[in-house]
């Protein structure tokens, strides 16, 4: 099978894209806060916690007799330049995770014999390799605990019931009133809802401990009162 990236939308090979070699594999780093005292050797580091974006970078090549290197390249460039913001990309050298990234050009194409062309495509990446795995909803069961192999998550946490209930994830305990059939817990936006976004549930929801964080190891869940089920969407990821 021929191997290709997937972005705004396509595959690669569908514009007619293929990759040369094996793309690099490039993290994000640090983003660390440097601080220079007058008379003090060496600098006072503050590290943020955060990590910075980085470059994917894939060597491509194509070809295209009948039309051309130059109309061929501005198909190529009106694909992969008209998405906005980040788009999901992926490839088939990592298949099991996925990254949002953005395309803001240029793209330097060296025209061979007015045939084919060679370029070198840099995406702008965040950090984050989301596992694809872990896009998926967990049905979990009161008593029992998710087991994070990788860094820090925040999930979607899906609870279904009709009334009160009490759910705590972790160090997290939600204390919710007034259920009309369920409630969407999102640890990322730390916003509560159900079925829509718009459908605003917060003032249904008291927390304590703050929106959970599903860090390295196992975190305990439980619930009790009219909760009849939780799902949980851990979003995992890796550098």
């Amino acid at each position: 099978m021929r191997s290709y990236f997937y972005f705004n939308g396509a595959r690669s090979i569908d514009k007619g894209l293929t990759i040369e070699k094996c793309p690099s594999i490039s993290t994000g780093q640090r983003v660390l806060s440097k601080i220079s005292i007058p008379g003090r050797s060496g600098d006072l580091v503050i590290d943020t916690g955060a990590y910075g974006n980085c470059t994917q970078a894939y060597e491509v090549w194509f070809m295209d007799k009948r039309r051309g290197t130059a109309r061929a390249a501005r198909d190529i460039a009106r694909w992969i330049l008209s998405g906005t913001g980040y788009q999901r990309l992926e490839d088939t050298y990592d298949p099991e995770v996925f990254r949002l990234a953005l395309f803001a050009g240029p793209i330097d194409v060296e025209n061979w014999m007015l045939m084919a062309g060679r370029a070198t495509l840099e995406f702008d990446c965040q950090p984050q390799r989301w596992l694809k795995s872990g896009q998926n909803p967990i049905a979990v069961k009161s008593g029992q605990s998710l087991f994070n192999a990788w860094q820090p998550a925040l999930p979607l946490i899906q609870v279904t019931g009709t009334g009160d209930g009490s759910l705590t994830v972790g160090g997290s305990t939600f204390t919710i009133s007034d259920m009309p059939g369920g409630i969407m817990l999102d640890s990322e936006t730390q916003d509560a809802y159900w079925r829509e976004p718009a459908t605003n549930l917060n003032n249904n929801v008291q927390v304590s401990g703050g929106y959970p964080v599903l860090q390295a190891g196992e975190t305990a869940v439980s619930f009790s009162g009219d909760i009849t089920a939780v799902q949980i969407t851990p979003r995992w990821w890796s550098l």
